[in-house]
């Protein structure tokens, strides 16, 4: 099944930037929304009723997330829609400098309620704790078997209470949005407050918070790139080991993650790692050095999952699984070298062991829906 993602229009007004509205406009967006929901139950059904495996689709779908989760929440609401997926979206944060612990995460829930998707940012590049907090390698015992990364653990316990409360909500049918309101005041928060928005004010709608899903959570998907695919693997494995939610097992279909660093020991990953590595997919681009890391000298890890590497513009399973890096400077070396060659074209076709340039999540977005350069903003 194909699906278009349509672009904005010339005179498309962005979110929260709206002050009135004419009855003209209200017309011609009640046909366009109606056109438009046509599009969104398409590919909601289809990620609904999606069978046990990797899918294109759904990768496209993820990998986009993925990388727009470095955005703010108008922004990844913005570029879900475009892609053809309606959503109240909140965001989930957790911040503790002393801790090194600063992780954050969007929750999408479809507006039938029948699918979500749980999205973790990754690394940002000018935030010192999210290095820290990536670096922070100490292993932690998991209550549940093996050891796994300290950082990666503290930021998912840290989420882990309020991403419950969120899950439930949809597991039992309910708005996120009216939930975080209950809360909190709503600045976490993003429903469509746009001229579709005011169109259904105008026609005496109620607000969005209290705009109730029609159907209890029936598909829920965990991605991320980078840190937000670890974090997103171990979001996973408390879903599959934690008997407070149980019911949520059945409805997870599916963990994509993009150049995901690995999270857990020998034990870990094969213990509680078996749970649900078959739905478990690991996307790696080239030479992306994070997927090697942390290195051996830093303690031994090991990944588990279905494996994906990129092949001549797509995504080709591969049996082996990417090994640790065994010295950490050694190998931080080869990939900083990687990165600067990469901007010389007379270099780029010298091939290091590892490259920091590979780890781009716009590689992983052009390889997973096949686009040109540019593209990525429609």
């Amino acid at each position: 099944m194909k699906f278009h993602h349509p672009a904005r229009s010339p005179g498309e007004v962005v979110p929260d930037q709206i002050s009135s509205v004419s009855d003209g406009a209200i017309a011609r967006m009640d046909r366009q929304e109606s056109a438009k929901s046509e599009g969104n139950h398409q590919l909601v059904d289809y990620m609904v009723s999606a069978g046990e495996g990797h899918d294109p689709v759904i990768t496209a779908t993820l990998a986009r997330a993925s990388m727009w989760a470095y955005s703010e929440l108008t922004e990844f609401q913005l570029m879900l829609k475009q892609q053809g997926l309606d959503c109240l979206c909140v965001k989930v944060t957790f911040e503790n400098e002393a801790l090194f612990v600063s992780p954050y995460a969007y929750f999408a829930q479809s507006r039938d309620g029948r699918l979500a998707i749980l999205c973790f940012r990754g690394t940002r590049p000018v935030s010192l704790i999210t290095w820290l907090m990536s670096t922070n390698v100490r292993t932690a015992a998991f209550r549940w078997g093996g050891f796994v990364h300290g950082g990666f653990y503290r930021a998912t316990s840290a989420l882990w209470p309020r991403l419950k409360l969120y899950l439930g909500a949809a597991m039992r049918g309910k708005s996120i949005c009216r939930t975080l309101h209950e809360v909190r005041p709503p600045k976490s928060c993003s429903p469509r407050r746009s001229v579709e928005g005011a169109a259904r004010r105008r026609r005496g709608a109620r607000s969005e918070p209290d705009e109730a899903p029609r159907s209890t959570l029936k598909a829920l998907y965990i991605t991320g790139h980078s840190l937000g695919g670890a974090l997103a693997v171990l979001t996973a494995a408390r879903i599959c080991t934690n008997g407070d939610v149980e019911g949520l097992r059945s409805a997870l279909r599916g963990v994509y993650t993009f150049g995901q660093p690995m999270v857990g020991d020998r034990t870990f990953a094969r213990t509680v790692g078996r749970k649900f590595e078959r739905k478990l997919f690991r996307h790696i681009y080239r030479n992306d050095i994070v997927p090697r890391l942390p290195p051996r000298t830093l303690g031994h890890f090991e990944h588990f999952g279905q494996e994906y590497i990129e092949k001549s513009g797509n995504w080709m399973y591969r049996r082996e699984t990417t090994e640790q890096a065994p010295y950490l400077v050694l190998y931080m070396a080869f990939g900083i070298l990687a990165l600067i060659m990469d901007q010389f074209p007379r270099f780029r076709r010298v091939r290091l062991p590892v490259s920091w340039s590979d780890h781009s999540p716009l590689y992983y977005l052009l390889t997973s829906q096949k686009l040109e350069p540019g593209s990525e903003f429609e």
